[in-house]
């Protein structure tokens, strides 16, 4: 693990296209984060991803015991990908923030 010191309204970059910006660090040790990144990005936070993945993992167990297939679940996610006609879609995102339109 990367262990980056940044004071508000410092910034890292990742990927050349990936901006995490310090909005606020609060008394009670809470950070705001803001992130800028392309719309075919999904950004969700740790402890929801993971709640997600298990969801996944679940369905896709009942479906293979109903189909009576062998199960063989693995549990790296898949990378995101862009909408099917390119062009991301303009939607909240899952964790309730909002996406600034560029």
């Amino acid at each position: 693990m990367l262990v980056l010191t940044r004071r508000i309204n410092e910034s890292i970059v990742i990927n050349g296209d990936i901006v995490v910006t310090v909005l606020e660090v609060g008394r009670n040790g809470q950070v705001r984060l803001g992130i800028e990144a392309p719309r075919h990005y999904q950004i969700y936070r740790r402890e929801l991803w993971l709640e997600i993945e298990q969801e996944n993992r679940n369905a896709l167990a009942s479906a293979l015991t109903d189909a009576g297939a062998p199960i063989a679940i693995s549990t790296t996610p898949a990378p995101a990908t862009p909408a099917k006609n390119g062009t991301p879609k303009d939607e909240p995102t899952p964790t309730g923030g909002s996406r600034r339109s560029p």
